[in-house]
């Protein structure tokens, strides 16, 4: 619980940090289409997604969340939408009218990325299992997703796919 607690918590500062760096839109819409993240995709539940997927298929294709919330944004022009699964979290906004997924969290250790990373692998299985994410100290962009995992103690406490920086 206290591992999900600081997910979160490192979700919600990361955002208003991006926040209060600008009010702009850091997307550009007309490069937003689902399917564009490479090999930087999640999967829950039988369903492959990631940045940028429209939301209504996946959601439909998920068990029903355990908790949403809606928050206020500054980097779309529509309020974040959140939905709480078991393991992990998925942040959604509407862009040019279609509902699609900004962020994917991984909340705690029950779930994995499709490379076999997970919250509390150390640090050396990682980078075995993920080379090239380890060779980009833990950042790495495929497409329009930006896979980011933070390393404490020698060992993932963070993994959160989100849109890389694409200016518009």
């Amino acid at each position: 619980m206290k591992r999900t607690v600081i997910v979160l918590v490192l979700a919600v500062l990361l955002l208003m940090l991006g926040c209060a760096a600008s009010d702009a839109v850091f997307v550009d819409p007309n490069a937003v289409q689902g399917g564009g993240y490479g090999e930087l995709y999640f999967e829950a539940n039988g369903a492959r997604f990631g940045i940028f997927d429209e939301a209504e298929p996946v959601l439909s294709a998920l068990p029903a969340p355990r908790s949403t919330f809606t928050g206020e944004t500054c980097a779309f022009d529509s309020r974040d939408e959140y939905y709480r699964f078991g393991g992990f979290e998925l942040m959604t906004n509407e862009i040019d009218g279609v509902a699609r997924i900004t962020a994917i969290t991984l909340a705690d250790d029950t779930m994995k990325t499709p490379q076999g990373l997970y919250i509390g692998m150390p640090e050396q299985d990682a980078g075995e299992a993920f080379p090239a994410l380890a060779e980009n100290d833990w950042q790495l962009t495929d497409g329009t997703a930006l896979l980011s995992v933070v390393i404490q103690n020698g060992a993932i406490a963070s993994i959160v796919y989100t849109p890389s920086n694409i200016e518009d």
